[in-house]
């Protein structure tokens, strides 16, 4: 066994209650505690261990590098086979320290008496827990059972000035479990509304800016279109076209709206026939739907239909004079709308 020193009486306390001595030896803890670990040595030593002793010691300790741990230990010889256990003291005043210890975890107390550990614990503080300081960062992270899945992690950034941002919970009627979806991208954003009451009930929220800041937007949500509902406009609704006119020429127009008016040239189309018009127009699909009426122009000739053949971007508009002897004498205002 690795005992450099039997564990001798201290000269200034010997012969007092209880009876302090000093060791030293080689082995760590686990083996100093053993029961039997100063049996053969205490009768070899002529050294008598009793219930009494306290004994001190370095354990550990390394001759080369004269290095060890100190600890102190009470005595407990048992009856009848007279084997001895040393027992790390422990202050049931002043606590200890429950060893083995962890490097960097926090230490806490086991019990009422001051005993403290840094094992595994569901550990309180009674009051403000901080991470970091004042141009030191800190975070708090909290990790899940499954091994190699990540954290959870509570961690300031610069907010450009001496400000704190605090999150707090409002009145609640039970318990809530909050799930942040998968944003799938590395960076993403909370939306939220400025002020204590940012929203009014019914309304459509809106953005304002690009940076997650919500926004009441004034208007009911009961009066949004709706694209696969029937939309019922009261007194004061209404739908108001995007609205494009043009001035034909030559045959051609470029009027690029759901709703305008097209202006002919002064035409002299002859009683029976027809006069033709290319129509440019984004808004026209080959599945258009077309609306026109006369809305005025210098043409006298009154008796006028259209015809349309929609393209996509494009149409033939087909003016008709339907009077058999009377040409058209002036330009025609036409109002449209494409759907």
């Amino acid at each position: 066994m690795g005992i450099l020193q039997f564990p001798t009486p201290i000269p200034v306390t010997n012969g007092n209650y209880p009876q302090f001595k000093f060791a030293i030896f080689t082995d760590n803890l686990a083996t100093v505690t053993t029961a039997g670990y100063l049996n053969q040595s205490s009768i070899s030593s002529g050294v008598p261990i009793s219930n009494a002793d306290v004994i001190m010691a370095l354990i550990g300790f390394n001759q080369q590098t004269l290095s060890g741990s100190f600890d102190i230990f009470t005595v407990s010889v048992a009856a009848g086979t007279g084997l001895i256990t040393l027992t790390e003291w422990t202050n049931a005043s002043g606590g200890s320290v429950t060893l083995p210890t962890i490097a960097n975890y926090i230490n806490h107390f086991t019990n009422t008496t001051g005993n403290m550990s840094s094992a595994p614990a569901n550990i309180i503080n009674a009051g403000n827990i901080q991470a970091g300081l004042s141009g030191t960062a800190g975070t708090l992270a909290s990790f899940p059972a499954t091994a190699a899945n990540g954290s959870l992690i509570l961690a300031g950034v610069a907010a450009g000035g001496a400000f704190n941002t605090t999150i707090s919970n409002g009145t609640m009627a039970q318990s809530t479990t909050y799930t942040m979806p998968d944003p799938t991208n590395a960076a993403a954003r909370f939306l939220v509304g400025a002020g204590a009451t940012p929203f009014v009930s019914g309304n459509f929220p809106v953005a304002s800016g690009t940076g997650g800041l919500m926004v009441d937007s004034g208007v009911s949500a009961a009066n949004l279109m709706k694209t696969n509902a029937v939309n019922t406009m009261t007194g004061a609704g209404q739908i108001i076209l995007q609205k494009a006119n043009g001035t034909e020429a030559a045959n051609a127009v470029t009027a690029s709206g759901n709703a305008g008016v097209i202006t002919t040239s002064s035409l002299t189309t002859a009683g029976g026939a027809s006069y033709a018009i290319t129509w440019t127009n984004t808004k026209i699909t080959a599945t258009s739907v077309f609306s026109f009426c006369i809305q005025g122009g210098t043409n006298t000739t009154q008796n006028i239909t259209f015809t349309c053949a929609p393209g996509a971007g494009t149409a033939t508009l087909t003016i008709y004079n339907n009077t058999a002897a009377t040409a058209l004498n002036g330009t025609i205002l036409i109002g449209y709308t494409v759907l």
